[in-house]
């Protein structure tokens, strides 16, 4: 990741660029004003979902559901077949 400083007047001529650099090759600029940093851009953070942890979670609720929860939640998937409004 790459870092750049300039003005506000070289971001309002060059807007396009620094975006693009941003989205493509991560760069964070600085913008001064008046011979002081006052904002930034950077790229947005992608949070990647965690398959893993939620496996786990998954795990542990399975573990506490008893075998009648378990019936429960396959009749309701039954149920939830049936189409319900016939003269539709």
């Amino acid at each position: 990741m790459t870092v750049k400083t300039m003005t506000v007047t070289k971001l309002r001529s060059n807007i396009f660029e620094v975006v693009e650099a941003t989205k493509i090759n991560k760069q964070i600029t600085n913008i001064m004003l008046h011979g002081e940093v006052v904002a930034e851009i950077r790229p947005k953070k992608v949070k990647k979902f965690d398959w893993v942890g939620y496996k786990k979670i998954l795990d542990e609720a399975s573990k506490r559901l008893s075998k009648y929860d378990w019936s429960d939640v396959l009749e309701v998937r039954k149920r939830s077949n049936i189409r319900r409004y016939k003269g539709w």
